[in-house]
């Protein structure tokens, strides 16, 4: 068993201000190289002994690189990671794995037959709120009715940016809703349909997805996300409400920068008392995003070295990817559409 993972970043705003910052928390790894598109590296603090290549071919056939982590655009995603299976790498990607369900399953048919550990950084389920929710308040809670609004506030919009562009792994499902399939999936079981509609107001901008997600549990969970330039009675927030028979929780952000942390919240039915704040994160002037993709990283070297099958990986984004396709085909033809 080797004793470091020696690993190379393809992509550099991300790739610096999350995935490099992660990693080198995790002492598993020894950061050998770096990929950037862009020449303007002088604000990135990188130690001269990490090699800074020009062209993701050439970090991937470094044999002494034997892990890739991946925060190149989405659109990207899949030559970077085909190529990187034909040469034997672990792989570690940043969400959306790839642009479409199909590309998706040609990625996990091709990385079947080989011996490689691969993971997608859904960071969500790390996060330490959801992780108490989970394991101190789900287990005896008779959920009667779950509400997620997510409203994210866009000031400059740029056309050519990947990230308002669905097409290129963008947009508010692969931005954004694709972070939500992944939880509600960790929280409350299997998603079993979906009744959903995607409306754009030309005027602002604002998209928004609006509907109901079944689980087969028979639970479900009603859908209010905007993304856009919101107007003055719309608040920025990530809040999932879970109603139960005595006690309401939230979990809630309220998007004010990168530092935001989340928090649970629960209030007593019946009660004039303003929600008790029961759990919330210590404050630390750090990304919110380092703490969980350094949960991952932990996975994914835990994979590498033990042999140990970790999640979320190439087949849980497959998943992902195929609850996109019906919520897309939902809104599209307006009617309740069942997943496989």
């Amino acid at each position: 068993m080797q004793n470091k993972i020696n690993l190379g970043i393809i992509g550099k705003n991300f790739g610096y201000n999350v995935i490099y910052k992660s990693f080198l928390k995790n002492k598993n790894y020894k950061i050998k190289g770096f990929c950037f598109k862009s020449k303007k590296t002088s604000k990135l603090k990188i130690p001269n002994n990490i090699k800074i290549y020009s062209n993701w071919k050439r970090l991937i056939l470094d044999k002494k690189i034997n892990a890739i982590a991946i925060s190149s655009p989405p659109a990207t995603h899949k030559k970077i990671v085909k190529f990187a299976i034909r040469n034997n790498k672990h792989i570690f990607c940043e969400k959306p794995l790839t642009c479409s369900y199909n590309d998706a399953s040609i990625i996990c048919n091709l990385v079947k037959k080989k011996k490689i550990s691969h993971m997608v950084n859904y960071q969500f389920t790390n996060i330490d709120t959801f992780q108490f929710f989970k394991k101190k308040i789900m287990k005896n809670l008779k959920i009667s009715e779950i509400y997620l609004n997510w409203f994210i506030n866009i000031k400059k919009r740029s056309n050519n940016n990947w990230k308002e562009n669905h097409s290129k792994g963008g947009g508010i499902i692969f931005n954004y809703i694709c972070h939500s399939i992944y939880y509600l999936e960790f929280l409350f079981g299997k998603i079993s349909s979906v009744k959903t509609k995607i409306l754009i107001k030309r005027r602002d901008k604002i998209k928004t997805l609006k509907g109901i997600i079944f689980f087969s549990k028979g639970l479900s969970v009603k859908l209010n996300i905007k993304v856009g330039k919101l107007n003055n009675k719309i608040y920025p927030i990530h809040q999932l409400k879970i109603f139960s028979i005595k006690k309401n929780y939230i979990l809630e952000s309220n998007l004010n920068s990168l530092y935001d942390k989340f928090k649970l919240l629960v209030d007593k039915k019946n009660s004039k008392k303003t929600s008790k704040v029961i759990f919330k994160e210590k404050k630390r002037k750090e990304d919110f995003r380092i703490k969980p993709t350094l949960k991952n990283s932990r996975k994914f070297s835990n994979w590498i070295l033990k042999g140990r099958i970790e999640s979320p990986n190439f087949y849980d984004a497959r998943r992902i990817h195929l609850i996109i396709e019906k919520i897309n085909s939902s809104s599209e033809k307006n009617e309740r559409i069942y997943i496989n």
